[in-house]
């Protein structure tokens, strides 16, 4: 009997609808009421054409006059403040004017979060995903004194803080966390079972029963060990596969030819859309040496992504915008390793095989959560040519099935003596596949 997980990544309360998706036309709600006092993170997406300063303000909702707490970004500098009890005046906690904590330019357009914890006693503020690595800058009130008459005040309205409200763009995408900012999940996923202590001291593997249900499910579903490719009934699939990429005329090398050349890889699906997840909820990607995939997003679905061949390399990135090219951050999956997405962790990356030989596969499934009821049917991706944001309609190469059905009967053709490591294709950066030498 599998256990319903320990859920980490809760929302906050919404009252006034729901979050709107890449690609939508809606006005997100202006304010929003935090389940627990005192702690929590909430990120605003601005429209970045009407937006000269955002301004997100931290209050008590059964108490509105007794102070503030806010985060002011412009395009000159970004200040956290707080505005004590009956009066108008703002003192300053922390401000910088550095070029990369102050508003962005419309074409590098991402989230601005502000987290706040009455525990640790402190506000962090970040761009991008609401992770501890995206942390532009923080204030920590730890100093304050509890019987100094003059702190105690601002003691009680920092721990009371429960509402949040948004000045400065009237149609702009927001997101609420219960919890505060603290750690950034690690991005290899273990089951309980093999979790040790160093390895929850150090933060070096994300629990898959932490995650949200939906994804957790999916992590039991493909993590098991005969999840793999070459199996009892065709041990040479991943050898056939290589042959199949660099070999002229074959299934794989004429499929890849026909490619987009931002799109050289090949969807292998496993399943119908259920209408339960973007796309068919499981795809087998085939990623050819050199090869990876634009950056994208995944239509706030949860997936996890597991390596059945080779190494594939994750990046992530701060918003789905023209101008973000440099990923945040990185990480290289191995085979049987497994990584994941949630709605607010590692939802925009981009997957290469930096291979210079050998081909790469994976095997994606993607969720949506119970109480998702947009179901955004597209990945978004960065079109690097046209330097424009466009639709991605998940769609199939193949299909799983008879895929390795082809794949078999192409290998069982080939003459033994030919049934060696094959030479990588001379290049397959532009989305091509180049012949073998003869």
């Amino acid at each position: 009997m599998v256990l319903p997980p320990r859920i980490t990544l809760h929302k906050f309360t919404v009252p006034l609808g729901d979050n709107e998706r890449e690609g939508l036309d809606s006005d997100g709600p202006s304010e929003a009421t935090f389940s627990v006092k005192g702690q929590g993170t909430i990120s605003v997406k601005p429209t970045p054409i009407d937006t000269t300063e955002l301004t997100i303000i931290l209050s008590n909702n059964l108490n509105p006059n007794a102070g503030s707490v806010g985060l002011t970004v412009n395009s000159s500098k970004a200040v956290l403040w707080v505005r004590e009890a009956n009066t108008a005046d703002q003192k300053i906690l922390k401000a910088s004017a550095e070029p990369a904590h102050v508003l962005d330019a419309p074409d590098k357009n991402q989230p601005y979060w502000l987290s706040f914890d009455a525990n640790n006693k402190r506000f962090r503020y970040g761009k991008g995903e609401m992770m501890r690595i995206n942390m532009m800058f923080e204030a920590s009130w730890a100093s304050l004194k509890k019987d100094d008459p003059q702190q105690n005040p601002l003691i009680e309205l920092y721990k009371s803080l429960n509402q949040v409200d948004i000045r400065g763009t009237n149609d702009h995408q927001m997101e609420c966390l219960r919890t505060a900012v603290n750690v950034t999940p690690a991005p290899h996923l273990r089951r309980p079972e093999l979790i040790t202590l160093e390895n929850i001291a150090k933060n070096e593997f994300t629990v898959a029963s932490d995650l949200p249900f939906a994804c957790f499910q999916l992590f039991n579903n493909v993590a098991g060990p005969d999840i793999t490719l070459d199996t009892k009934d065709f041990p040479d699939f991943s050898k056939a596969i290589q042959h199949s990429i660099v070999t002229e005329g074959a299934l794989c090398n004429m499929k890849l030819k026909t490619k987009e050349k931002d799109f050289g890889y090949l969807r292998v699906t496993l399943d119908a859309n259920a209408g339960e997840s973007p796309g068919a909820p499981y795809v087998c990607e085939i990623w050819p040496a050199g090869n990876g995939s634009p950056i994208h997003d995944h239509s706030k679905a949860n997936a996890v992504i597991k390596a059945l061949h080779g190494n594939i390399k994750v990046s992530w990135f701060s918003g789905l915008a023209v101008g973000i090219n440099e990923p945040w951050g990185h990480a290289t999956i191995t085979k049987n390793e497994v990584t994941f997405l949630t709605p607010h962790h590692y939802q925009i990356h981009q997957l290469h095989n930096d291979d210079p030989v050998e081909f790469a596969a994976t095997i994606q499934c993607y969720r949506y959560n119970a109480d998702d009821d947009i179901h955004y049917e597209y990945f978004d991706y960065i079109n690097p040519e046209k330097k424009e944001k466009e639709h991605f309609e998940p769609d199939s190469d193949f299909d799983f099935i008879e895929f390795k059905k082809a794949i078999k009967a192409e290998w069982e053709a080939v003459p033994d003596k030919d049934k060696v490591a094959v030479a990588g294709p001379k290049t397959l950066a532009n989305g091509t596949v180049a012949p073998m030498d003869e």
